[in-house]
């Protein structure tokens, strides 16, 4: 019962110190994760927009830009995303305020 004990803590320290190299234990401070929100969104132009009944982010570009959107969905849906963290484009709610990126 020992031995088996000995090896048990042998296996579960060696587990510990492998994910403490390889993954790591610290993470990093919200301080800079902030940081990072803020360089990711200073890239890309926005103004802010309210919803109204009817709107889509679709909507919103296509009408700021009188025609077609210049990017691929895709990349507005990632933009849009980006500049307001947490929130996602297809769920944008009426009276809200949100960072509309903006295309020329």
């Amino acid at each position: 019962m020992k031995k088996f004990m000995f090896l048990l803590l042998l296996v579960l320290s060696s587990y510990i110190v492998y994910r403490d190299l390889v993954i790591g234990t610290l993470h990093p401070s919200s301080e800079t994760a902030a940081a990072v929100v803020q360089s990711k969104q200073a890239a890309i132009p926005y103004r802010t927009v309210t919803i109204r009944p009817g709107d889509t982010l679709l909507s919103i570009i296509e009408k700021e830009l009188n025609g077609p959107l210049p990017v691929p969905l895709e990349q507005l849906i990632r933009d849009f995303e980006r500049l307001n963290p947490g929130e996602h484009a297809q769920t944008l709610k009426i009276g809200k305020t949100y960072k509309v990126p903006i295309y020329r």
